[in-house]
This record gives structure tokens, sequence and C-alpha cells, in this order.
């Protein structure tokens, strides 16, 4: 990024590195939320995974309204971007993970988060809790339109815009694969 990566290279750095984002509900009545979370990428299809309480406020809102907003952002990028950070937002739907699907997404989010087996043992936490009537979920995000912070223009004018990038440009390869 020193030459100022693709805007698709960007976005795949970008959301397979970042550990967190910012996600943004509403209640039925409209009432915003934000809550920041810990998500791990899945590359084919896209989209992204978390889990959480079922009874936190970003989870209740989900299951009454599928449509969220969010932000990805890493500020330590030093040397990979010109200007030592990136950022991105998305829209898209959300759903809890049930049934048959709860045990591959359980395997898959602790793998990619805890590459060390130790760290992953210590962390992963009982697949029960995200089953029946356990007290946590997984979530899975499939976006639906996805802008970068435009830092080419940044470095021109200094006006913060971003620039929207088609999902079709995700599906090169991804760093690391």
């Amino acid at each position: 990024m020193s030459e100022l990566a693709s805007l698709s290279q960007r976005s795949r750095t970008l959301l397979s590195t970042a550990r967190f984002m910012t996600l943004a509900t509403a209640s039925t009545r409209g009432s915003p939320w934000a809550s920041t979370i810990n998500y791990v990428c899945l590359r084919e299809p896209l989209k992204l995974i978390w889990y959480s309480s079922r009874d936190a406020v970003h989870s209740r809102n989900i299951a009454d309204r599928a449509g969220i907003s969010a932000t990805v952002f890493r500020s330590d990028l030093g040397e990979i971007s010109p200007i030592g950070l990136d950022g991105g937002q998305l829209v898209g739907e959300c759903r809890a993970i049930v049934g048959a699907e709860v045990e591959e997404i359980h395997q898959h989010y602790y793998e990619q988060n805890f590459p060390d087996v130790l760290a992953r043992q210590q962390w992963m936490l009982p697949i029960d809790q995200f089953q029946g009537e356990g007290v946590r979920r997984f979530y899975e995000l499939s976006i639906e339109r996805w802008w970068l912070f435009d830092i080419e223009r940044w470095l021109q004018d200094k006006q913060d815009s971003r620039v929207e990038v088609p999902l079709s440009e995700l599906s090169a390869a991804w760093p690391g694969a």
C-alpha cells in the first residue's frame, strides 16, 4: 500500500486483518445502538461472523430488524498505508446461526480468531452455549455494499470521503491465501 494498493486489495486486507468492527443496529422503534464486536471473515462467500449474548441490545435488534451498518477501522498500518490507517463502511443483513451450521461456525470462528492452539483452548467456549437455550449465538453478516476511506482524495485535498468498492471485486485472491 506504499504505492497505494488497489481498492479491492485494501478491502480484502482490511476485512481479513481487522479484528473488530462497530456494528450499528436499530430497534423496531428506530432507536439506534452501536456495539464493538470481535469478528472473523469468511471469504467464500464473503461474510463476517461473531458471537454475542442473545440478550445483548444489538442481538435483540438483529432479531427484529436484520438490516445493519458497520465500520471496520485500523490505525496501526504504519508503512502499509501512506497515512498509517485505513477504514471501511458497510451495509448488510444479519442473522443468527442456528441448527446444524453452529458446529462448523464454532470451529471456524475459534480457529481463525485464535490460530495458536493453546490460546484457542483457553478462550473457546463450549458449543452448547451457542445452541438451543444457550446464552450466546453466532451471527452472520452478509455484506450488501462496501465503501473504503478515499485515501487518494485525502492526500490531495484533505477531503474526508468514501469510495464504493463493488463486491464482485473482493472475490480475487485474499492475503495469506
